[in-house]
């Protein structure tokens, strides 16, 4: 019996030294390194970051951030990594993950480059719009008064005017009198002009979004009449079918000018 207790605790002992020695031979194991350690220089390029862009010591996303580029910094590279960092200069050799830089800046498309894009939309939501009006207005203008380069609809008497908003036209300008309506380009003015106890009243109109995301036209000033600058709005397209079923050239043609 005695022999039987000594042996279960020669095992025990032989066990806990096993795992002891596993436990060192973990323990002494080298970390995991990064993938990559050959650099291939390429010549001095210029290239640009994206959003918070990490800089790492060493070309391995598991290492410490050095620093963080705002975007469109500046950055001069002359290598590349076998795993895809970009070895740059900053001062010293850092390393910069490949998605986060670019060759060229991309700025921001315009609301008019956007509508161009979309022209087949913008210009299936206008002639729709214009379907709707005909029974009411036989003529129409197309002029850009928000600045952002898209034109707007104006009705024939100056009642309603409708922009391009979200794949859609929408009423911007709505009034139960007529106003004339006179545009400075030179000031991006929109200028009304109406009739009331025999005298005209002139006024100035601008776009405001406080209260709907397209924006609506505010009286915020008496204006006094228009220069040489602030032309009359001229109607230019009659709203029939032919005007309509050339619609997507006439579009086209403005936002190109």
């Amino acid at each position: 019996m005695k022999r039987q207790k000594g042996s279960i605790l020669r095992k025990l002992k032989l066990c806990v030294a096993l795992v002891a020695a596993a436990a060192a031979v973990a323990v002494m194991k080298p970390p995991v390194t990064a993938l990559a350690f050959n650099v291939t220089p390429i010549a001095m390029v210029e290239m640009y970051t994206t959003s918070g862009t990490p800089v790492y010591a060493t070309p391995d996303v598991l290492s410490p951030v050095v620093v963080y580029l705002d975007r469109f910094t500046n950055v001069r590279v002359y290598g590349i990594t076998d795993n895809g960092f970009f070895q740059v200069d900053l001062n010293g050799t850092y390393y910069i993950p490949g998605p986060y830089m670019v060759s060229r800046i991309e700025p921001e498309k315009t609301e008019k480059q956007k509508a161009l894009d979309d022209l087949d939309d913008f210009t299936e939501a206008y002639r729709m719009q214009l379907e709707f009006m005909e029974s009411y207005s036989s003529n129409f203008a197309l002029v850009d008064v928000t600045g952002d380069g898209i034109p707007e609809i104006f009705d024939a008497e100056g009642k309603e005017i409708y922009t391009y908003y979200d794949k859609r036209p929408v009423m911007i300008y709505y009034s139960e009198y007529p106003v004339k309506f006179y545009y400075s380009k030179q000031e991006n003015k929109l200028l009304g002009k109406y009739t009331w106890n025999k005298k005209d009243i002139w006024e100035v109109y601008y776009k405001d979004t406080s209260l709907l995301p397209w924006g609506q036209f505010r009286c915020v000033s008496v204006a006094t009449s228009p220069t040489e600058n602030a032309p009359v709005i001229t109607r230019d397209y009659v709203n029939n079918a032919e005007t309509r079923a050339d619609l997507y050239n006439i579009l086209k043609k403005i936002l190109s000018l």
